[in-house]
């Protein structure tokens, strides 16, 4: 487990993976590609680790959890760190079935679920769109207004699909994953939102400044 927090940094992935090849190598592998955008990454080899390392510093956190370990884990892990005040996101990683498992964590607040059998590099491009900060990584929209609704990346990123008039199944096709997922977002945009359909979440979208000026192409 590594300790050593640089105090600059407003951004932070923790990887908590109780494998040490698995966990080591991925570590490296996102140093060296987020070190140039001050995003400093740490790692912790169980869940009570990773939660003594959130809780000693100020920064935003995203937590990069495994599914399946001794201890704390899977969709109670999810949820534990999730209502932690500096966890912005949670990504929930496993190599167990994608298709029954990414609902699951997605219902239980994981902004993403990821499988072991991706590339590091594909990880990367997965979890980069979760840092907010200007000079980090693009967003569409700003930290303040996440916090301030709890939405995660992809909830907000379904928000302004159905804000073009999208259905799930576009939705769904156009982030590759599965309808039911799309609906667990909206679910969840609704409670969030404190709406009961998609023109009254669009409508406070709207005067809350939480959807894009961008035109996303679907072809």
């Amino acid at each position: 487990m590594t300790f050593t927090m640089n105090l600059s940094t407003q951004h932070s992935l923790l990887i908590i993976d109780d494998h040490p090849v698995y966990r080591e190598a991925l570590c490296e592998m996102l140093s060296r590609e987020l070190g140039s955008f001050n995003i400093e990454v740490m790692t912790a080899s169980n869940a009570n680790e990773g939660i003594d390392v959130v809780n000693q510093s100020n920064t935003s956190w995203v937590i990069l959890l495994d599914v399946l370990m001794l201890g704390l884990s899977g969709l109670a892990g999810i949820k534990v760190f999730k209502n932690m005040p500096n966890v912005a996101h949670v990504v929930s990683i496993s190599g167990l079935d994608a298709h029954i498992w990414e609902p699951k964590a997605t219902a239980a607040g994981a902004t993403l679920f990821l499988s072991k059998n991706s590339t590091s590099m594909s990880i990367l491009g997965k979890i980069k769109p979760l840092f907010h900060s200007e000079g980090t990584a693009q967003s569409y929209f700003s930290a303040k207004e996440v916090h301030e609704f709890r939405l995660s990346q992809r909830q907000l990123e379904v928000l302004q699909l159905i804000s073009l008039g999208h259905p799930n199944k576009i939705i769904a096709d156009y982030l590759d994953i599965k309808e039911q997922t799309v609906k667990i977002h909206i679910n969840q945009i609704f409670k969030e939102l404190r709406v009961f359909n998609r023109t009254q979440a669009v409508l406070k979208a709207q005067k809350h400044h939480l959807l894009s000026a961008e035109k996303l192409n679907l072809k």
